[in-house]
Parts: C-alpha cells; sequence; structure tokens
C-alpha cells in the first residue's frame, strides 16, 4: 500500500504511513451484518469517542491501534511511545537516522470527520411500513382474491342450478305438454243395424280435464264409437239425438248420461276404450216417437262430415218406412179388426159375405145381369125402374146362402151371385163404389124374391152390417 502523501510504500493492513503519518486509506471489505459499510471495522466500533485534554481535544475515530503524540509541554510517558521498526511494529512512529535531526513531535493529523452513521432506524420503520402494507395489501389482496373466488364459485353454482332449474322446468312443461294431448276414446256403442251408411251419433261431453279446466262440447260418434278426443280428465257423454241407419232405422236414446274416466297414466298417444256398453235399442219401422225423426235429422243436417243431400235421402227412407209401417199396421189393425167383427157376426148367426159395391139404376142392373128393361117390365114399368137406385153387392164368385123363402115357407138354401141392399144411404155407398166390402146379414131378414124383380132371382135385405 502506498501513502498518498509522500509515496512511501507501506506493508499492508497499515493505517498510517511509516514515514510521513499520513492515514493511510483502509482497505476495503465485503459489507457484512456487522460491517455494513465495508471499511472493516465492526459497526459497533466506530461510535465517536471524545478524549478530555486540556485544549483543543482530538477526535479518534476508528479505533486502531494509533499512537496519539503528547503535546511537548507534557512529560513524556515512555508506555505510550510507539515500538520502535526493529520490533516489527507496523504501526510506529518514525525515528530519526543519524542524519536527520532529531524526531520533533507533533500532534497526530487529525483525521476528517467520519461520516455520520447511516439512520438504520428510518429505513426499518419505512421497510416495516413496506412490509406491513404489503401484508395488509396481501391480506386484502387474499381476502379479496378468496372473495372473489367464493363470487365466482357462487355465480357458478348459480348458473348451474340455473340452467337445472330451467331444464327441470322446460322438461316439466314438456311432461305437461305432453299430458295434455288428447286420446281418442272409443265408446262401446252397441246399436243393431247402424254402420258407416247411416249418420253418426249426435253427442254432448262435458266434465273437467286432470288440470280442472271445464269441458262443455258437443261431436258427432261413429257406429264404431270412434270420433271423440279428449284430454285426460272426467267426463259425461249424452246422446243428443238418435242416428238413422242406412235402411231408415231410428234408434231408441238411453235416458241419463253415460261416464267415461280417462286415467292420468295413460301413455300419450294410446287410445282410450271406455268400459261398459252404450246400447241404442232400435225402433220398429214406424213405432219412433213423434219428433224422433226430426230430430235426427236436425243433428245429420249440422254434421259436417255427412252431405245434406245424403243426410236428407238417409230422412226420406226413414220416413218412407214409417209411411209403409203405419200402413201395414193400419191394414194390420183391419184385418184384425174384421177378423173379430166377423168371428163376433158368426157367433150371432149372421152371413158373412165380401163383395164389391156398385150403385146403379134398374137399367144398368138389368143391362148388367143380362136382361132388356122393356122386355122384362114394359115400357112403362121400365121407367120406374130406371129411376130406382140399387145397391148391389156383387160376389167374386157363387155363393151358398140361406135366406128366407119369398112365399113364407122359412129359411131356405140357395146360390147367388149378388145380393141387394135396401133402405140404405144412397150417399154413403156411393162413395164406396168399386170398393171390396164385407158385410154381415141375418138368414131371418134376408129373402129370395118370389116374383119378377130386380136384381131377378138374387136375395135382398134391408139390415147390414158393415166389417169393412
Amino acid at each position: 500500500m502506498y501513502c498518498s502523501k509522500c509515496g512511501t510504500q507501506n506493508d499492508d493492513g497499515a493505517l498510517y504511513c511509516m514515514k510521513c503519518g499520513s492515514p493511510l486509506a483502509a482497505p476495503r471489505h465485503a459489507a457484512s451484518h456487522l460491517d455494513s459499510n465495508g471499511d472493516g471495522v465492526p459497526d459497533v466500533l466506530e461510535t465517536p469517542t471524545v478524549l478530555s485534554q486540556p485544549a483543543n481535544p482530538t477526535v479518534v475515530s476508528h479505533a486502531a491501534p494509533t499512537t496519539v503524540m503528547e503535546s511537548p509541554q507534557a512529560p513524556i510517558d515512555a508506555t505510550r511511545v510507539a515500538p520502535h521498526a526493529s520490533v516489527g511494529a507496523t504501526r510506529m512512529a518514525p525515528q530519526p537516522s543519524p542524519q536527520q535531526t532529531p524526531y520533533q513531535y507533533q500532534y497526530a493529523p487529525v483525521p476528517a470527520p467520519a461520516p455520520a452513521p447511516r439512520k438504520r432506524g428510518g429505513k426499518g420503520i419505512i421497510i416495516a411500513l413496506i412490509a406491513a402494507v404489503a401484508l395488509i395489501a396481501g391480506g386484502f389482496g387474499v381476502m379479496y382474491w378468496r372473495n372473489y373466488q367464493a363470487e365466482q364459485q357462487a355465480a357458478e353454482q348459480a348458473r348451474i342450478e340455473q340452467e337445472e332449474a330451467e331444464r327441470q322446468a322446460a322438461e316439466e312443461a314438456r311432461l305437461l305438454e305432453e299430458k295434455r294431448q288428447p286420446h281418442a276414446v272409443i265408446l262401446p256403442v252397441s246399436a243393431v243395424g247402424l254402420d258407416s251408411s247411416g249418420t253418426r251419433i249426435p253427442v254432448r261431453y262435458t266434465g273437467t280435464d286432470f288440470e280442472g279446466n271445464a269441458i262443455d262440447m258437443a261431436g258427432y260418434v261413429e257406429a264404431d264409437g270412434s270420433g271423440i278426443s279428449l284430454p285426460k280428465g272426467r267426463y259425461e257423454f249424452t246422446i243428443l239425438a238418435s242416428p238413422i241407419a242406412g235402411d231408415g232405422t231410428l234408434y231408441e236414446i238411453p235416458n241419463g248420461s253415460f261416464p267415461v274416466e280417462i286415467p292420468e297414466n295413460l301413455t300419450t298417444g294410446n287410445d282410450f276404450r271406455a268400459p261398459g256398453t252404450l246400447v241404442l235399442s232400435p225402433y220398429a219401422a214406424g213405432e219412433a216417437p213423434e219428433g224422433t225423426l226430426d230430430s235426427a235429422l236436425t243433428y245429420a243436417l249440422a254434421d259436417p262430415e255427412i252431405d245434406d243431400s245424403v243426410a236428407q235421402a238417409l230422412a226420406d227412407k226413414a220416413s218412407a218406412a214409417a209411411e209403409e209401417a203405419a200402413h201395414e199396421a193400419a191394414e194390420k189393425e183391419a184385418r184384425e179388426a174384421r177378423e173379430a167383427a166377423i168371428k163376433e157376426a158368426q157367433e150371432k148367426g149372421y152371413m158373412v159375405l165380401s163383395g164389391t159395391v156398385h150403385v146403379m139404376n134398374g137399367r144398368e142392373l138389368c143391362e148388367y145381369q143380362g136382361y132388356e128393361l122393356e122386355q122384362m117390365f114394359g115400357d112403362e114399368w121400365a121407367k120406374t125402374e130406371e129411376a130406382t137406385t140399387y145397391i148391389i153387392i156383387v160376389f167374386a164368385h157363387e155363393t151358398t146362402l140361406d135366406c128366407q123363402s119369398g112365399d113364407g115357407s122359412g129359411i131356405r138354401p140357395g146360390t147367388a151371385t149378388m145380393i141387394s141392399l135396401t133402405k140404405q144411404d144412397t150417399s154413403y155407398w156411393e162413395e164406396r163404389e168399386g170398393e171390396e166390402v164385407t158385410i154381415a146379414v141375418s138368414s131371418n131378414e134376408t129373402w129370395w124374391p118370389s116374383d119378377v124383380s130386380l136384381p131377378m132371382g138374387q136375395p135382398r135385405t134391408p139390415n147390414v152390417q158393415v166389417i169393412d
């Protein structure tokens, strides 16, 4: 190490020049926790020390092995004299050579004031503050991050729950809509003779579906019971009018209503076949109550699936069937009445005769029998006969009759082709001209002629019972 004052080379580690005594620059050491400035002196030894002196005290810094020379006026303390260089000391004062003038003691140069020690307290406070702020910020950051994460997780959970709720709502809506789909209802109809050639059955159905909605509608049911579609629920079916079969048959409407309950567990798309049987009994032709056909035709004309002309044609068939049945019924009734009257007359001993009614004058009757009027009665009497009206029942074939003899000899049999009805209301028989009639006459009140009179050789009677 060289002195910066005189250039003398000194030993490494010397603090003062061995020649001029000037302080040498101390070697720099690496800074450590004991020597913060790296000057080789621990920080605890760098505290300034004040020496008490009579005057101008010298402040010695850096506690190095330095000998401080006392004032020349003070007695020399041999124990404080720097050792000679021959002893090997590296820090003794220079010795005068024989050629040199005696060493003049002087004050050691006062070293420059040491720099003020660093204030570590403020830095530590700042660092502590920074650390505290960092910790607080970190705490807040962690807290914020955790809150953020919690919020994110809560938001994600809420999103998942919302999606699940929406999915469930959509599924429930889908299931509800699926459940609302109507089912084809098959009613168990039994109507003899009714098929697709006739009209449909008009019905009214009321009730509530599975959601509690009121249902009150009208529709038409096919002969096989199809034609109505309804959602799940409970209903009552009522037939509004008779259908008309293809042959014109009308049906008796059952009293009351027909209950139908479509269960909620019925699979969507499946038909519902109602239990039981809906019986429609056919009326015999002509036996339907008055107004049945009119009501049936009204509903048939309102059916959008049936053409009006078809409905009217079916109604005409029903009407014709009713008329024919009525005619047959009338004939039957008349026949039964005739048979009863005949039986009654026969039980009374009357002769029952049938023939055709003819109302004619004497000339017409004479000609009908094949005679000439004037030839039979002469001109004068012929005029009287021509003005006379005869009511004749002409038999279809010769008939044997038991009648009173004209000579008063009693009842005798004979054959006749006709009988003359006397003392009768001419207008009544004129209205029945040409009709077939059945009459009953008493043998005791019917006579064979005893002279020449019209009708020639035929019986006549004033009392007659018209059977038909």
